[in-house]
């Protein structure tokens, strides 16, 4: 008689020990469940996935793979708890998963107010030099612009030169000015409608220009009150105002988007003796903040350039760059160190010391991901910093769909953010590595017995591609939710002209539907303008309605698109609060959050957004506008275009056995940004054959 023995020899190039549980179950009928509940949750069918992981475990019992994917369907869900129990109880009943408990420990974290407290302290991490040999990359970077794709804008004061650096800290653009060329750039400014301000130093001038680097004008008069003397620093604010610092003259100068100038202030009146040495120059809300060189000191005026207060600083050295952050802190390249400074009080702390024992740093940045980078003109140089609580373990990995319906061409959809959930963007091929894991049979004839030998072994993705990012597609898919109450449901031809015009909004590579938030939430209407007005129209009022059902059926319509999603929140302001609490708004929140789903909320009537819709909208990082507000609504589609996602798709060629459909094929993702890493596990099954 003869004998089958199985022999499973675990091994890997990448990894000691197994990082994902393995695939173990027996029962036909939760094997069938199991592979029926992945490939709904590659397809963004949450629900339907939980509920067949749920029929596998009843078969099969405490199977910690499982456990493990009924935990993600959990959090998909917005049931957070469910996810974590399910992801503890995988972890005690299948061993230590790294990537599990890793998961864990940074949603601990995320929990914990004191685990996301900012940093104090940033650390070199890399750096980006002006010369690469013999070649002169740049020379006495004066000035760096981040931008929200992740790209900063560098400006070469020695080389005459606006440079385009990526988030991997490669250079990829270079402005010169074209034929005109500039003239010892120092700092430049970036408009919302992508125009570039560029103060030129040698020429007493500012240069305009393009996104793509033409020259639009100049401003700063030969002669007369126009006449500019060094101009250095600039900032911009809100309406497209831009403030320069003009030292020869020590005064600061206010233009116009167009380039016209519109006043100049910081010189003495009475209560104020007057600027010295203008630098930096910071704006934020209603106020604008200069620094003093000579006088050691930070001012602020207000937007016409009446003189408020001087900063209750102490012990500053050398301030010349300056920086508001959305906090209203204020950011200051201070000699060899860079202070954060609390305009308010005047407290200060040291984020960062040069090694140096001669630098000067002349400006400071938090890029879109969050690293501080600064200038020093006199080393030509760029330094990374980072704070040192996220090295090595800042990113949070999230994969997302899987695409296996082409097999062995697999394409997958991530999420990428940091340790604080704030998307990372900028990213590139260089900064993916998928692994997936192998096993291979092979049968040997002992003797006159049959024995198959099964090696695992985890592998480099094969023919791996970047293909592309979501923050660079113009691709969007809204929900419009309309509130059932009987207050909005009488203001139906409002709700319909806003919601029209902000459909005329939004581009012909947009999806839109519409959910009616009554007693019970209406499914989906069609896509076009005409069904969704219709259905507005048609609304039924109930003093019953319910949000929060309508809410979580927008989203799922939402959890299979590949667009950015938004949900755009049609209503008074309420959200019927008396049929929530505070466990039913946190799961809202999670729905959002863990599918990425960002609500707009736009206010019909006089009402006022209630607390708890502000709190759903600010966590999802939407905004809440007056349908009525004279600007138009517009600005939602704008709003959703430029939020960063963080969301990427990869592919590659898998090189698994895929049992004629019938075996469980893990594979894994790692993401490295310079210091920080992370990394997410999944798996998939090829389609039946």
């Amino acid at each position: 008689m003869k004998r089958i023995l199985a022999i499973v020899l675990f091994c890997t190039s990448v990894a000691l020990v197994e990082a994902q549980f393995t695939y173990r179950i027996q029962s036909p009928l939760a094997a069938e469940s199991f592979r029926t509940g992945i490939e709904a949750y590659g397809r963004g069918r949450y629900a339907e996935s939980l509920a067949q992981f749920e029929r596998a475990l009843a078969s099969e019992g405490s199977d910690p793979l499982c456990l493990y994917w009924l935990g993600k369907s959990y959090y998909r869900l917005g049931l957070t708890g469910a996810a974590f129990d399910r992801w503890n109880e995988a972890v005690a009943v299948g061993g230590g998963s790294p990537m599990v408990s890793s998961r864990l420990e940074l949603a601990g974290a995320m929990a914990d107010p004191a685990g996301l407290a900012p940093p104090t302290r940033y650390v070199r991490v890399s750096e980006l030099t002006g010369k690469k040999d013999t070649i002169e990359l740049f020379a006495r970077p004066s000035w760096i612009e981040p931008l929200a794709d992740g790209k900063v804008i560098l400006v070469s004061h020695g080389t005459n030169t606006l440079l385009v650096i990526d988030a991997n800290a490669r250079i990829i653009k270079t402005i010169n000015g074209g034929t005109t060329g500039l003239d010892r750039p120092f700092a430049c400014a970036v408009l919302d409608d992508g125009t570039i301000f560029v103060t030129e130093f040698q020429s007493n001038r500012i240069v305009r220009l393009t996104p793509e680097g033409t020259i639009l004008g100049y401003s700063g008069d030969p002669s007369g009150p126009g006449r500019l003397a060094g101009p250095q620093y600039i900032a911009s604010d809100s309406d497209g105002f831009v403030y320069v610092s003009d030292v020869g003259y020590s005064r600061i100068v206010k233009y116009s988007r167009d380039g016209t100038r519109v006043l100049t202030f910081g010189t003495p009146v009475p209560g104020f003796s007057g600027l010295r040495l203008p630098t930096g120059v910071a704006v934020h809300e209603n106020r604008i903040f200069v620094a003093d060189a000579a006088l050691k000191a930070i001012f602020a005026f207000d937007t016409f350039g009446n003189y408020l207060s001087r900063i209750e600083t102490s012990g500053l050295l050398k301030p010349e760059g300056l920086r508001a952050s959305d906090d209203g802190n204020l950011l200051l390249a201070d000699g060899s160190r860079v202070l954060l400074i609390d305009p308010e009080t005047g407290s200060q702390t040291e984020l960062y010391r040069s090694e140096r024992t001669k630098a000067r740093i002349v400006s400071a940045a938090f890029d879109a991901n969050g690293e501080l980078l600064v200038a020093d003109f006199d080393a030509s140089e760029i330094a990374y910093l980072s704070d040192p609580a996220s090295r090595f373990s800042g990113l949070s990995i999230e994969i997302g769909r899987t695409y296996s319906d082409g097999f062995p061409r697999i394409q997958v959809d991530l999420r990428v953010k940091d340790r604080y959930g704030r998307p990372v963007t900028g990213l590139g091929y260089s900064n993916f590595y998928i692994s997936e894991s192998i096993v291979l049979k092979e049968r040997r004839v002992e003797g006159d017995i049959p024995v198959d030998y099964l090696a695992s072994s985890i592998r480099p993705a094969s023919g791996m591609a970047f293909e592309g990012a979501l923050d660079e597609s113009s691709s969007m898919d809204i929900a419009f939710l309309l509130e059932g109450s009987p207050e909005l449901v009488s203001r139906k031809l409002e709700a319909r002209n806003a919601v029209s015009s902000i459909y005329a909004s939004l581009g012909s590579n947009t999806s839109a539907r519409l959910v009616t938030a009554g007693r019970i939430a209406q499914p989906p209407s069609a896509g076009t303008l005409n069904a969704i007005s219709d259905a507005i129209l048609k609304a039924e009022p109930s003093d019953s309605w319910r949000f929060d059902s309508g809410l979580r059926l927008a989203a799922g319509s939402l959890f299979d698109r590949s667009g950015r999603r938004a949900i755009v929140y049609v209503g008074t302001g309420s959200i019927n609060e008396r049929f929530l609490d505070g466990a039913s708004l946190a799961e809202l929140s999670t729905i959002l959050e863990a599918n990425d789903i960002s609500l707009y909320a736009v206010i019909i009537g006089p009402g006022v957004p209630s607390e708890a819709l502000v709190y759903l909208v600010e966590k999802s990082r939407g905004a809440a506008y007056r349908a009525d507000r004279p600007e138009g609504l517009s600005i939602i589609a704008d709003s959703i275009l430029a939020t960063q996602t963080g969301r990427y798709r990869l592919s590659y060629d898998s090189t698994a056995d895929d049992g004629f459909g019938r075996a469980y094929i893990p594979f894994s993702i790692e993401v490295y940004l310079r210091d920080r890493s992370g990394k997410d596990e999944s798996g998939f099954f090829a389609p039946l054959r």
